[in-house]
């Protein structure tokens, strides 16, 4: 076990071809509630495609222990959970001065609103610092991401998805949920704990996270303490949504926000001073020892939290709010107490320093994955990674190896291509000396000739054999399944159930069936939803399914549905009657949001091929959902950008012609 927490713990080991996996073996009492296992394998076959540096990859749903445990299949991630730096750091009075936090805030509120306008119908849900890693070159990848959507069917009170598994979660009317607007709050507790330097206790949120926030100050690499600037105070606060009416709409506002404050305070947040801090907690971590601090410098103004709170993972002791005098603590040498800015030989030894205190936490686990990262030469780095991977990578005419991949580049223009099916793609890079430009495309893929069925029933655990071959107990997805009918015959003590599903290429079938009803009885029906968007379908409270299968099935009678888009701030009720045998429809036309749209000096403006007129354009009426902009100028060329119009803010969108691209 490396790493334990309230979702549960985490092993190491190798897959076939000996590439290090991650393990998170989830504990019963979630596993217990039959829809987590559904709505977990849903979510990562949904991320299957997705591909990005700052996200580790998650493979697959997998039964272990004779199906007794359900664990979750990730590439390992070498690097030190957020977590345990926090601990670390509040419990030896190492200061996380504010420019290193908020390297790690702003990577980590470019990754989240990367995947909310990557994937607008996903959302992260449990992002807290247990699931984030710090890696040896000093980037932030989130881990975990796929977990969300199975930890929403637990219906916890907000209260106990904070105590029992350190998710924070928005105040609303009626069930929490763990939604994007979740993980605005969940990155504002994040970037808290980071100002703070140390993790909150289990007795500080919710009821007393307005009030620390309003406290928290900036602390130099020295560990003297400023009031906390106007710009980021107010970014704080609208990312924790102590005011609903001016939180954030989305992560990108977030992002948007989060880069005028910086310029506006004059923070660098620059990954030196980053891996200055790494070096120093490294330097701790493999002494076990304290740095001289100023007397009675203090890194917040609230209390310590008390001995009896909970401790966070990698806690052994009560947190402390303030340095003890210089008397106190063995000094460490003047190089890592007051830390300059990192030069290229400084980086590798930050980096093999990380190793170094990884080793000694980890035991045999980090000596056997974790292998240094040290700093870039002259060189930068360039990472391709593509949706699907798979596509052969030129560089400069000569090929390079397929996606996901990592090169090295001197500095200097070089041109990227992907070759895939006959289509090629040209992209103009420049490369920095010692920089890691980071490109994801999407590809067109072809169409699958195999579907997948997803079953459940109620109760859960009837056995499911499809076309004569037993395929496990429900619920559970079934994939790769031909086209055409298939026989699936479900079990339990009650007796059991003969359905015909037909399966499409590329899609998910979804077959929900009640297993309480007197045999030979019609017990279901089906709806079909006929909509511009995908859209997902729950009564009361459960998740039925999403407008990307056909049809799902449901009981007979009648059912009161919410019909639900959080990316776009959709949501609508409709009563539907089922009838035995018969497929019941629902056609939606999404309500009109607004759109802005500018270009520079000027361009001619086409909206899903349709043309709309000339920059500028103002509040333009258009249905909510994704849209394609096509700016085209006489000389200038032809430029194309997607949009999410919302009905949560108007949408702007704005582009300089005059720039290369």
């Amino acid at each position: 076990m490396v790493f334990e927490d309230g979702l549960g713990t985490r092993h190491h080991t190798l897959d076939a071809t000996a590439q290090p996996l991650e393990i998170l073996t989830l504990r019963p009492e979630l596993t217990a509630v039959p829809s987590f296992e559904f709505a977990l394998r849903e979510r990562v076959s949904r991320l299957a495609g997705f591909r990005h540096p700052s996200f580790g990859q998650v493979r697959s749903v997998e039964r272990l222990d004779r199906g007794a445990t359900l664990a979750l299949i990730s590439d390992h991630v070498p690097g030190i959970r957020l977590s345990e730096i926090l601990a670390f750091a509040g419990k030896e009075l190492l200061p996380l001065d504010i420019d290193a936090g908020l390297c790690l805030l702003r990577q980590l509120v470019e990754a989240v609103a990367m995947l909310h306008d990557a994937l607008p119908d996903v959302c992260h849900g449990a992002i807290a610092p247990e699931r984030i890693i710090v890696t040896t070159n000093a980037r932030l990848v989130l881990v975990e991401h796929a977990l969300g959507a199975a930890l929403a069917q637990l219906q916890y009170p907000r209260e106990r998805y904070w105590q029992a598994l350190r998710i924070a979660v928005p105040p609303r009317a009626g069930a929490p949920r763990l939604d994007r607007r979740a993980d605005i709050t969940q990155v504002g507790v994040v970037a808290l704990e980071l100002l703070l330097g140390r993790p909150l206790a289990g007795d500080e949120y919710p009821d007393r996270l307005e009030e620390i926030a309003g406290r928290v100050g900036a602390v130099s690499a020295q560990g003297g303490l400023d009031p906390l600037p106007a710009p980021l105070a107010a970014w704080l606060a609208r990312a924790l949504q102590f005011d609903p009416r001016h939180a954030f709409a989305s992560a990108v506002d977030a992002r948007v926000d989060l880069d005028v404050a910086l310029a506006e305070t004059g923070y660098s947040a620059s990954s030196d001073a980053l891996e200055a801090f790494l070096m120093q907690y490294c330097a701790c971590v493999a002494e076990r020892r304290i740095p001289s601090r100023p007397a009675r410098t203090t890194v917040s103004a609230e209390p310590a939290p008390s001995a009896a709170a909970p401790k966070p993972a990698g806690a052994s002791s009560p947190l402390f709010s303030s340095f003890g005098s210089p008397d106190s603590s063995p000094e460490l040498p003047a190089e890592a107490a007051m830390p300059k800015k990192p030069t290229a030989s400084r980086r590798r030894l930050v980096a093999a320093a990380v190793v170094l205190a990884l080793v000694a936490a980890g035991g045999e686990a980090a000596r056997r994955y974790l292998i240094p990262a040290l700093a870039a030469d002259a060189a930068g780095t360039l990472v391709v990674n593509t949706n699907p991977v798979g596509v052969a990578i030129v560089v400069d005419g000569q090929a390079r190896g397929t996606t996901p991949l990592s090169l090295r580049l001197p500095p200097g223009p070089h041109v990227l291509e992907l070759v895939a099916d006959g289509d090629r793609r040209s992209i103009p890079i420049t490369m920095a000396a010692g920089a890691q430009v980071s490109q994801f495309i999407e590809m067109p893929r072809a169409p699958s000739r195999l579907g997948e069925l997803h079953v459940r029933t109620e109760p859960s655990g009837a056995r499911v054999t499809v076309d004569g071959q037993f395929h496990g107990t429900a619920p559970l997805t079934i994939n790769d399944l031909a086209p055409g009918v298939h026989v699936v015959v479900l079990e339990n003590e009650l007796g059991s159930l003969q359905e015909q599903v037909t399966i499409e290429a590329g899609t998910a079938a979804s077959l929900v069936v009640p297993m309480n009803a007197p045999q030979g009885a019609p017990v279901s029906g089906w709806i079909s939803v006929a909509t511009p968007v995908e859209v997902q379908l729950y009564e009361n409270q459960h998740l039925l399914g999403s407008s990307r299968t056909a049809r799902i099935m449901v009981p007979v009678g009648r059912h009161e549905l919410e019909i639900v888009n959080e990316a776009i701030g959709y949501r609508a009720t409709r009563t539907v009657t089922v009838s035995p045998g018969q497929v019941s429809g629902i056609r939606l036309e999404m309500p009109k949001g607004l759109i802005s749209i500018n270009a520079l000096p000027w361009a001619e403006v086409f909206i899903d091929g349709q043309r709309i007129g000339e920059t500028p354009l103002g509040d333009l009426p258009i249905a909510i959902g994704p849209h394609e902009i096509v700016f085209r100028h006489p000389e200038l060329g032809e430029h194309r950008q997607s949009v999410t119009v919302t009905t949560n803010a108007p949408a702007r969108v704005s582009l300089d012609l005059r720039r290369p691209r």
